[in-house]
């Protein structure tokens, strides 16, 4: 199933402005450097699906993007896609790069499962990312035909989360950065027209699963890599990490929101587990009367005017929001966690 498209619904993620005419010689990856694969995916009938990291930064999650893009693909089709791109002579089979590149990162990206996965490396100059990484179906714990968001781009300047759902926080005092945020401060989320995955191809859509369906899998991969001892090359409790903590899972109305209505019955017991063990960082606020620092979790914050926290949603929890916050008098210290678990209607 595929949710309503919010790219057709925002200017910040138009991508019918883009015109050939706009394409200069010297940008290297210009047509969009993904426009023969994704040509390649629509000739086999097979969608273009985003997991892992570059997933998750549709989905609220700050990870860092690293040099491959993670794709999800039907065993059936992985070696007919991977004979195709390498014929159409820009990328070619490769190892997976930290094999070569970085032995410190080696043991926890290599597949130690005997399910194949495929790495292709671009042989084109200047690449937005060198690797394209093929994660079958069963090796990802996810099929195709999950239930899907479209994203008009791979990348994006910042994260963003397009399910609002997950921001469920109703005084808005903390959560992960929503879409219109970005609107009503018109900060562009696109990469440069250079730095596109699709610019011909502006008609085939790319993909993201839902924050549901991604948590759950990798939920599963975590039980499959205790239960063989064997890494599967990516790294799922590190992601589950993420995600709990850019879209504050571990608020308690969140967690058993969560563990009520979108976790799957087999990974309940695990994930309550990551959430137990999840210890978040408290911010340290400036008592504005005391001039003394003090710890204060996101749920904490005293409930302010929608227009005192717009511009804190594009940025990311942390110390840099106490210049944003009013001056509030400082409650007393010694009952800063009073508040810690409650719903916003019992404060």
């Amino acid at each position: 199933m595929e949710l309503p498209s919010l790219s057709a619904r925002s200017p910040l993620l138009d991508i019918s402005t883009l015109k050939p005419e706009f394409i200069k010689p010297q940008w290297a990856t210009c047509p969009g450097y993904l426009d023969t694969v994704l040509s390649i995916f629509q000739r086999h009938n097979h969608p273009f699906i985003l997991v892992s990291t570059l997933a998750m930064r549709w989905s609220g999650g700050n990870n860092s993007p690293q040099k491959e893009i993670d794709v999800l693909v039907r065993s059936s089709h992985l070696q007919a896609l991977v004979d195709d791109i390498v014929g159409s002579g820009e990328w070619k089979v490769s190892r997976n790069y930290v094999d070569i590149k970085d032995w410190l990162l080696y043991d926890s990206m290599v597949n130690e499962t005997p399910i194949r996965d495929v790495w292709l490396k671009a042989c084109f100059l200047d690449p937005a990312f060198e690797y394209l990484r093929f994660w079958p179906e069963e090796l990802y714990h996810l099929t195709v035909d999950c239930n899907k968001v479209e994203v008009p781009d791979v990348s994006i300047r910042n994260y963003v989360v397009l399910e609002e759902e997950y921001y469920r926080d109703p005084c808005q005092r903390f959560g992960p950065p929503l879409l219109r945020r970005y609107e009503e401060c018109n900060i562009p989320l696109l990469p440069p027209i250079q730095q596109r995955a699709k610019i011909m191809r502006r008609d085939i859509p790319i993909f993201i699963p839902t924050i549901e369906d991604h948590i759950n899998a990798l939920l599963d991969q975590t039980r499959e890599q205790r239960k063989s001892e064997r890494r599967n090359g990516g790294d799922p409790e590190g992601q589950i990490r993420n995600y709990i903590r850019y879209l504050y899972l571990d608020w308690i109305p969140t967690r058993n929101w969560l563990l009520s209505t979108k976790i799957r019955e087999r990974n309940l017991e695990l994930m309550t587990q990551k959430l137990d063990k999840y210890q978040r960082k408290p911010i340290v606020q400036l008592d504005p009367i005391t001039k003394k620092a003090y710890h204060i979790m996101p749920w904490e914050r005293p409930i302010r005017p929608e227009f005192l926290h717009l511009a804190e949603q594009i940025i990311d929890s942390g110390p840099s929001y106490a210049s944003c916050y009013p001056k509030f008098p400082n409650p007393d210290r010694s009952k800063a966690i009073v508040n810690f678990g409650k719903s916003t209607q019992d404060i």
